[in-house]
């Protein structure tokens, strides 16, 4: 129980300060992280999508994200909100685990898909910053 409170506090806190400096415009192309094309993207293709950004994102190969390899994606407040083990860096479960926070709380209807519209909101705009 004390688990769920603490995570629903972090989401809160996450979603409340977007992660990220808001781009001039909220569209999205959904098809870019849509591979069945039904107009919404799935926690599975979220994960997809984040995790071939991730491999993008690691040039050094460790395996792990620092504030730098992480381009902005994440502020360094977020970064070490969402680093439990507080070694400074974000290994592929703790991104993971980052981008189904943020796909929750894109998806408000909770049908387990975010559609276009969903994606323009802050959580919808943090989970796409971390699946580019």
């Amino acid at each position: 129980m004390a688990f769920r409170l603490s995570s629903a506090v972090l989401l809160a806190a996450l979603v409340a300060v977007p992660a990220y400096a808001a781009p001039t415009t909220t569209k999205v192309d959904i098809a870019a992280f849509d591979p069945d094309k039904d107009g919404t993207i799935d926690l599975k293709e979220a994960q997809t999508a984040a995790s071939a950004a991730f491999d993008k994102l690691d040039p050094d190969k460790d395996g792990t994200l620092d504030a730098k390899e992480l381009q902005g994606r994440l502020t360094e407040a977020d970064l070490k909100k969402l680093d439990p083990d507080n070694d400074g860096t974000l290994d592929k479960k703790e991104y993971l685990a980052a981008v189904e926070m943020y796909f929750k709380a894109a998806d408000p209807d909770n049908d387990g898909t975010i559609d276009a519209r969903e994606l323009t909101g802050p959580a919808g705009q943090a989970l796409v910053q971390l699946m580019r």
